[in-house]
C-alpha cells in the first residue's frame, strides 16, 4: 500500500506578492477589455440640424403651402455626421386616410442634405418625418412636419365662394 503524507508549506511572501501581482494582472486586462468593447460602441453627434419642406432640393425658400402640380421637397439637412448614416423619410395623410404612407431611405457618407421629392401630390394636409440612423441601423433622431396641398375641386370651390363674400 501506498501511504500519502500531505504536506501545507506555509506560502513565502514572494509567493504571496507573485499571486497578488496575477490578480492585479487579470483585473487590470479586464478593465481594459471593457473599455475597448465601450469605444466600439456607437457613439455619435450626428444630428438633423433642420427638416424643411420646399420647391426645390435645397427647401429655399421653407414653405408648408403648395399648389396641386407642384413638387414637393421633403428637406432634411445632416450635421455633425462623420461615417455612413440614412435618413428615412415617411411620408402620410394627416387625415389617416386609406393610402399607404410614402417611404424613400437615402444614404449619405457624411454631413450633407438629404432631399424626398414628391410630384403629383393630391390636395389635402400631409405629416412627414425624416429618420436619421447610424451605420448599424440604430436610430439617433427624428424630426417631423406638416405641408398642406392646395387645388382640386373642393379649394375651386372654397375659393369661389370666398371671391362672392367680397
Amino acid at each position: 500500500m501506498f501511504d500519502y503524507t500531505h504536506h501545507v508549506l506555509p506560502i513565502t511572501e514572494n509567493e504571496e506578492n507573485k499571486m497578488k501581482s496575477k490578480i492585479n494582472l487579470m483585473l487590470s486586462l479586464s478593465v481594459l477589455i471593457f473599455i475597448a468593447m465601450a469605444c466600439n460602441a456607437s457613439f455619435t453627434t450626428a444630428n438633423i440640424s433642420s427638416f424643411n419642406f420646399g420647391k426645390n432640393d435645397k427647401a429655399e425658400p421653407a414653405t408648408t403651402t403648395f399648389n396641386v402640380g407642384e413638387k414637393v421637397f421633403a428637406v432634411a439637412v445632416v450635421s455633425n455626421a462623420t461615417s455612413k448614416i440614412k435618413v428615412r423619410f415617411k411620408v402620410e395623410s394627416a387625415s389617416g386616410g386609406s393610402q399607404q404612407p410614402l417611404t424613400k431611405e437615402v444614404e449619405l457618407e457624411g454631413a450633407g442634405r438629404a432631399f424626398l421629392e414628391l410630384t403629383n401630390v393630391s390636395s389635402g394636409e400631409y405629416k412627414a418625418e425624416a429618420v436619421l440612423f447610424d451605420e448599424s441601423g440604430k436610430e439617433i433622431e427624428k424630426k417631423s412636419g406638416t405641408f398642406t396641398v392646395k387645388g382640386g375641386e373642393t379649394d375651386k370651390k372654397e375659393s369661389t365662394s370666398d371671391s362672392d363674400d367680397k
